[in-house]
C-alpha cells in the first residue's frame, strides 16, 4: 500500500484514500515537527538546528530532552501511518547518527512536491521535441498544486524559502503553459487553467 503526503495547500497524509490526519487529536507541535522533517527529508539535521527552527521561543531548561521526547512520539505516529505488515524502510523512519537526525523516506511513500517537480522536469525535457507531451506534463503538474506549500503553517523562517520556491515554480510553469496554449489557439483550456490559478494565487496581477 502507498502512503501519500500532501504539502501543497492543506497538509494531509493518506494511506491509499484514507486520511490519517483528519479528525486527529494529535498536537499541532507534533505535526509541525513532522512537517519540518518532511521538508528536509533524507537530510542530516543537527538537534540544535531543529530546536532553533521548530521552537524558536522555547523556554525549556533541557531542550534536547524535549526534542527527544517529541521525536519518540513522532516515531510512534509514523509507525502507525503504514500497514502493520509494512516494512519500515519502505515507508518512513527517523534515524539518529553522530548527533544528526534524518527522516528517511522509502519507495512506498509518494510526496506531492516530488511528483510536482518531476512532471515539470519532464515537461521541460519534452518542450523542444514534443510540445504535446510537454503540455500534458505541465497540466498534470498544475493539477497537483493546491495552494502555498504548507499554507496552514504560516511564514516561519524555515518555511519561507520553500513557500517562495514552489509558488515561483508554479507561476513559471503556469505562464509557460498558457503561452503554449495561446499559440495553439486553445482558448477554452486557457480560460479553464486561469480560473483554477486564480483560486490558488488570486493576488498575482498577471
Amino acid at each position: 500500500m502507498k502512503l501519500f503526503i500532501y504539502t501543497l495547500g492543506v497538509f494531509d497524509i493518506k494511506l491509499e484514500d484514507t486520511s490519517l490526519i483528519k479528525d486527529s487529536s494529535r498536537s499541532y507541535t507534533l505535526y509541525k515537527l513532522l512537517q519540518y522533517f518532511i521538508t528536509f527529508k533524507n537530510k542530516k539535521i543537527l538537534a540544535d538546528t531543529i530546536i532553533e527552527n521548530v521552537w524558536p521561543d522555547h523556554e525549556s531548561y533541557d531542550p534536547n530532552n524535549m526534542l527527544r521526547a517529541q521525536i519518540f512520539r513522532l516515531r510512534q505516529l509514523i509507525k502507525k501511518s503504514f500497514p502493520k505488515d509494512g516494512d519500515e524502510k519502505n515507508y518512513m523512519s527517523i534515524n539518529f547518527s553522530n548527533g544528526y537526525y534524518s527522516l528517511e523516506v522509502g519507495k512506498n511513500v509518494r510526496i506531492d512536491i516530488d511528483e510536482f517537480n518531476h512532471l515539470i522536469e519532464l515537461g521541460d525535457e519534452k518542450f523542444i521535441d514534443d510540445i504535446d507531451s510537454a503540455v500534458e506534463n505541465y497540466e498534470k503538474a498544475l493539477e497537483i498544486y493546491k495552494g502555498t506549500y504548507l499554507e496552514e503553517n504560516g511564514y516561519e523562517l524555515w518555511l519561507v524559502p520553500m513557500k517562495n520556491y514552489y509558488k515561483s515554480l508554479y507561476l513559471k510553469t503556469l505562464f509557460k503553459l498558457l503561452e503554449i496554449l495561446e499559440s495553439q489557439e486553445d482558448y477554452k483550456k486557457v480560460i479553464k487553467i486561469c480560473q483554477n490559478a486564480i483560486i490558488y494565487e488570486p493576488e498575482d496581477e498577471n
